[in-house]
This record gives C-alpha cells, sequence and structure tokens, in this order.
C-alpha cells in the first residue's frame, strides 16, 4: 500500500478506537461494548477468526503452540493459551467438570487472561497499527503535495481537511483545542509540552474554512495564553502576516517531514 493508504488507514484505526472506547459502559452489572465496531477493528488486524464450541474467537501466532486468543464478547478478554483450553474454560462439557484441574481452571482464569475491556481495545489497535508501513520517499511526499495543492485550487474543504488529516497522522500534529468561539476555525499543532493544565504546542496550522485559507504560524502556542489568542486572532483576520499560507504551509510541511526522515531511527 501507498503512504497515503497507510496513513487513511491509521486515521480509520484511530477513529474506530475512539468510538468503541465510547460505547463501553457498564449496565446492569454487565459490560456494553459497540462489537460491530470491534469487528471492523479486527479486520484490520492479523486476528484470524476461528469458532470453537459456540464461542466465536479471534486468534493470532504467539509463541510455539500457543496463541493470542481473543473472546468475542462484551469484555473482550484476550488470552495467551491453546484455542482448545479457551474454549473448556468459557464453555465447559459437563463430563470436563469431573476433573478438578478443569474446575479449577474455570473458576480462575488469571494465569492465562493478559487483559480485558480497555486494555483489551489498545492491544488490538497496537495490532492493528503494527500492519502499516509508514516509510516514505521524497516523491510520496510529493504527491501528497499535489493533492493538497489540487485541493487549494478546488477549495474543496473537505479535499483540504484530508490532507491536513493525512500530514498530520505523518507528524504526529494533535488538534488544538481553544476557548475562542470560532467555529469555522480548525487548528493543528505538534505537541511540545503534555501538561493538561497549560499545553504548549508548535507551528500552528490553521484552517479557516471560511475563507479557505491555511496558515502557519511557527513558534511556541499556548491555548491557554492571552498573547497567543490574541496572535492567532490576528494572523486569521488579516492584521498579522503569516509565516506561510497556501502552498507554502504544505511545502513546509513537506520539510519538516524530509527532517523526521533524517532523525535517528526517522522513516
Amino acid at each position: 500500500m501507498s503512504l497515503k493508504e497507510n496513513l487513511h488507514k491509521k486515521i480509520r484505526i484511530k477513529r474506530l478506537s475512539q468510538k468503541i472506547a465510547s460505547s463501553m459502559k457498564e449496565v446492569s452489572g454487565q459490560r456494553r461494548v459497540d462489537k460491530e465496531a470491534v469487528g471492523e477493528l479486527l479486520k484490520l488486524t492479523d486476528f484470524e477468526l476461528v469458532k470453537a464450541r459456540d464461542l466465536v474467537l479471534y486468534v493470532r501466532p504467539f509463541k510455539d503452540d500457543i496463541k493470542e486468543v481473543l473472546v468475542f464478547d462484551n469484555e473482550l478478554p484476550i488470552y495467551h493459551s491453546t484455542i482448545a483450553d479457551v474454549a473448556m474454560r468459557k464453555t465447559p462439557h459437563w463430563k470436563e467438570m469431573f476433573n478438578i484441574r478443569n474446575i479449577i481452571k474455570v473458576l480462575d482464569d488469571k494465569d492465562v487472561v493478559v487483559s480485558k475491556g480497555r486494555e483489551s481495545l489498545d492491544r488490538i489497535s497496537a495490532v492493528a497499527l503494527a500492519q502499516l508501513d509508514f516509510s516514505f520517499t521524497r516523491e510520496d511526499l510529493e504527491r501528497m503535495l499535489r493533492d493538497a495543492q489540487r485541493s487549494l485550487q478546488k477549495k474543496s474543504a473537505a479535499d483540504i481537511l484530508e490532507s491536513l488529516a493525512l500530514f498530520s497522522e505523518l507528524l504526529g500534529f494533535e488538534t488544538v483545542v481553544t476557548a475562542l468561539e470560532e467555529p469555522s476555525i480548525q487548528l493543528f499543532g505538534k505537541l511540545k509540552l503534555a501538561d493538561e493544565k497549560a499545553p504548549l504546542y508548535e507551528d500552528l496550522v490553521i484552517y479557516d474554512q471560511h475563507k479557505q485559507d491555511v496558515l502557519l504560524l511557527q513558534g511556541d502556542f499556548s491555548p491557554r495564553s492571552d498573547w497567543d489568542l490574541a496572535r492567532l486572532l490576528r494572523c486569521v483576520h488579516g492584521e498579522l502576516p503569516a509565516d506561510a499560507e497556501g502552498e507554502g504551509v504544505f511545502t513546509y510541511l513537506v520539510k519538516l517531514a524530509l527532517q523526521l526522515q533524517n532523525q535517528p531511527g526517522g522513516s
């Protein structure tokens, strides 16, 4: 797959994970989860569907004869065991319960369960992401740049946002939330300091859907700083020049990606 296809899959994995996480709840003492979304996420992994007794399992290799086995139910338990062992523990036949060891296994599965619920979701998401290749060449970036240029020329909000989302995933940019009441403005930045009370970003990309403008403000930006917010508004309203705009913003993002590639451990 191309870099663009892999980035689209990464976005899909993250959205599915968020959807599943938000669906997780406990009702009348029982867990509930969006199993349809879980099924979609599992299709993006190397887990294989297996049916054992009346169970729906998803299985992938782990070590030697031991498998990583997900039981497809509302708790999403993941076992490191064999398919036969998991099937016996979850749906034992009455004859098997004459064996004291089997009774112990049915009553206590802590020796083989490695995760449940949100932890299992995180494991599944990690497996899905591990299937993707985010290495790239200059040609890959130039192709993404041309797509962005076309989206700007067409003034297509959907295509501009797609390009911004792809570059954000590639560079590790996040959506930046502020207290500004500017619904047409979307912000993306590289998290520099993770602090819930006062996060700090750099290389702030501004998209004004009303004007179809894409702007760049370099340097640090804090969504809690009145000075930074005033600077942002002045830039949006044309009172302060941006460090780059339009195609220049995407050219800058390509430059950042190439710098990232040249760092130790880069693509």
